[in-house]
Parts: C-alpha cells; structure tokens; sequence
C-alpha cells in the first residue's frame, strides 16, 4: 500500500471488461510523512471508491489482487482501494 495523488483520469478507447464501468486514473505516489510532496512514480490504478482528481487515496496491488476483487483473471495491478482525509508523520 501506499499514498499517491490522483492526476488524472485515463481514457480508452478498448477496455478489458474486468474495467467496465470503472474509472481508471493515472496516480503519482507522494511521500507518505504528511508533506504531499510527489514522488515521481506513476501507476495507472483501478478506482472502486469514488475518487477524483486532486483527491489523497491510499493505493496498492498486493498479489491475488483480481481474485481479492472476485476478478481471477484481471490485468490489474494497481487499485485505488481508499481516499485518504489526511496525513501526518508519527513521532
């Protein structure tokens, strides 16, 4: 897991139907202490909460991904799994 900034969405014009009906976005990951600030790397994620761009989400794709989603057979490898209200570095 780990936090990351929605961009942007992604448009395509062929879709693998494990996607059908759900948002893909480009998500940049940012330093998870609480300044936001980008990491420079950029997954194409899955969303199943409702996220937007500009949103903080908390993104992942642990192994068994597809078969966790009921989906065995899906290309995904990255999904937007929470939108983050905030962030901060524990001491």
């Amino acid at each position: 897991m780990f936090l990351a900034k929605v961009i942007t969405p992604v448009v395509c014009s062929v879709i693998h139907p494990a996607f059908s009906g759900k948002p893909l976005f480009l998500i940049e990951r940012i330093e998870p202490d609480g300044s936001g600030e980008a990491e420079g790397d950029y997954h194409l994620a899955v969303d199943y909460v409702g996220a937007g761009p500009g949103d903080t989400v908390i993104a992942g794709g642990p192994p068994g991904l597809g078969e966790s989603l009921g989906l065995p057979r899906a290309p995904i490898s990255t999904w937007v799994m929470a939108i983050a209200e905030r962030a901060e570095k524990s001491t």
